[in-house]
């Protein structure tokens, strides 16, 4: 059985096989996993999508998912599908799950958006301050550096 390589469009994992997978494929696969839950189904069986009755449930949700994609984007349709708002969603087709969906739209794209802020430090002191007694490389490297002599603490 040849398995599914990594590639840009399948980067994320199946839930039953292991195998990577689509986006679309990935969020279609845990809704009827959440459905199955809910109808107390048990768990789903491997490659469930070409077995009975599952198969119709899988297409579904795939063609639902691959439109949400288009709308809103990969990373937030995954945002609002884990998010605890949407735990007690079992279709994509809900309607309770485009709110989830804006909200989640609007945050990724803020973090995109956001230019980060890099704090550079003038005058940096790389080692740390030592307590009490010096060490003869500190007197050495206080010696070179000022010029001066430091009295022996011994």
């Amino acid at each position: 059985m040849k398995r599914r390589k990594r590639t840009d469009k399948s980067r994320y994992k199946h839930e039953t096989t292991g195998d990577y997978c689509t986006c679309a494929a990935y969020v279609a696969e845990i809704m009827c996993i959440r459905n199955a839950q809910f109808k107390n189904k048990g768990s789903l069986p491997y490659k469930f999508w070409n077995k009975k009755p599952w198969d119709w449930t899988f297409k579904k949700q795939l063609v639902v998912a691959r439109k949400l994609i288009k709308t809103y984007g990969e990373t937030a349709l995954v945002r609002a599908i884990f998010s605890p708002e949407a735990e007690r969603i079992f279709s994509l087709n809900n309607k309770r799950l485009l709110p989830i969906l804006k909200k989640q739209k609007i945050l990724t794209d803020e973090e995109c958006n956001r230019p980060e802020k890099l704090e550079v430090k003038n005058n940096a002191k790389h080692r740390k301050k030592t307590y009490g007694k010096k060490s003869k490389i500190n007197r050495l490297r206080s010696i070179d550096l000022d010029g001066k002599k430091i009295e022996d603490e011994i």
